[in-house]
């Protein structure tokens, strides 16, 4: 017993001191159940865990279990025995499986068992999953190893939710917070990989500068706090009309920029003018504001080679757009990089 006490204390101080030092909470799932199965002795342990899009069950770590059974397990959030574990979390102890065969076969996984153990997997009151453990002798496991089993589940709810606080706030850390758009560093992201793809498969792709027109006008009629929900408005409106392979950021202060994938230089500018159209026709924060915007539409490969090129001829062309008398749409019909400053026939 003393030395199981001291194996525990190993095992949790191992756990603890990596998911101190990684947000990876894949690592410590594996360590969770490679202890449970050494302190238990264990012929299966899983950490079974709820699909937040499906709401079904899936085995996110294992040891005794297959992969083509891991690959192939998918079962729904029951209202039988699992069920009561992820809902109330109340554990199973099942000493002895010929005592209660129904509920043996409701919680097996590959294999039979003659004793089986589960605890719920949770965080804030939200239940994850949970961690199951099986042995093919009776009364394996006691009353007393529940605690246990508790606490190694608890190290893994903590390590999952660690991971999930920490892919949250990199998303967020790519969002600007006054538009909802990207940040202009992601979306540089979202452009250079466009520009990787055009060049590998030959495919045209076009960049929009957009500027609002009278945005000064704007903040000086209606006050900060008015303008910047104009702006998460129009940064809606102008997100609503992408695809999911467009992608669409911050610029400047009252500038935005688009990225349309696979998209040619006739169907960007007919874009772009649909898109202007839709701005001049839109009344903005609770029907008070009227706005007009400028366009300036660079693409790949003709107004450039490189990043630098396309973004550059952009704001060129916004130049002239904004020159031409605004809520217009400007662009290079030819061959034209802002770079050189001259055409290429």
């Amino acid at each position: 017993m003393e030395s199981q006490i001291v194996n525990c204390m190993d095992y949790f101080s191992g756990i603890l001191k990596l998911m101190k030092s990684s947000n990876q909470y894949e690592q410590t799932l594996h360590l969770v159940v490679d202890r449970v199965v050494r302190l238990f002795r264990a012929q299966t342990c899983a950490v079974v865990l709820i699909d937040p899009h499906s709401e079904y069950l899936n085995i996110e770590n294992s040891l005794g279990l297959s992969y083509t059974f891991c690959k192939a397990f998918r079962r729904k959030v029951a209202v039988g025995a699992i069920g009561e574990v992820l809902w109330t979390g109340k554990p199973i102890l099942l000493t002895n499986a010929l005592d209660d065969l129904k509920i043996a076969q409701d919680i097996q996984l590959e294999h039979p068992f003659e004793c089986c153990a589960c605890v719920q997997i949770a965080i804030d009151n939200r239940s994850l999953g949970y961690l199951y453990v099986d042995s093919r002798e009776t009364n394996a496991f006691a009353k007393t190893d529940i605690p246990v089993l508790q606490a190694f589940a608890d190290l893994a709810g903590v390590a999952i939710n660690k991971a999930r606080l920490h892919d949250e706030n990199l998303r967020l850390n790519t969002v600007d917070a006054d538009t909802g758009l990207e940040k202009y560093s992601a979306f540089l992201r979202h452009l250079q990989a466009g520009m990787d793809r055009a060049q590998q498969y030959d495919e045209h792709f076009a960049v929009l500068l957009l500027d609002v027109d009278n945005y000064k006008t704007i903040l000086d009629t209606f006050g900060y706090e008015t303008a910047n929900k104009f702006l998460r408005e129009l940064g809606a409106l102008a997100r609503s009309e992408l695809r999911s392979i467009d992608a669409c950021g911050r610029y400047g202060f009252d500038e935005f920029i688009v990225m349309l994938s696979r998209m040619e230089m006739e169907n960007a500018i007919d874009f772009a003018q649909k898109l202007c159209r839709k701005v001049e026709a839109t009344e903005f924060v609770s029907n008070s504001i009227k706005t007009t915007i400028s366009v300036g539409v660079s693409t790949f490969p003709q107004n450039g080679k490189t990043m630098d090129d396309l973004l550059q001829t952009a704001k060129q062309a916004l130049f002239e757009a904004q020159r031409a008398g605004r809520n217009n749409v400007f662009f290079y019909p030819a061959e034209w990089y802002a770079s050189e400053g001259v055409m290429h026939r």
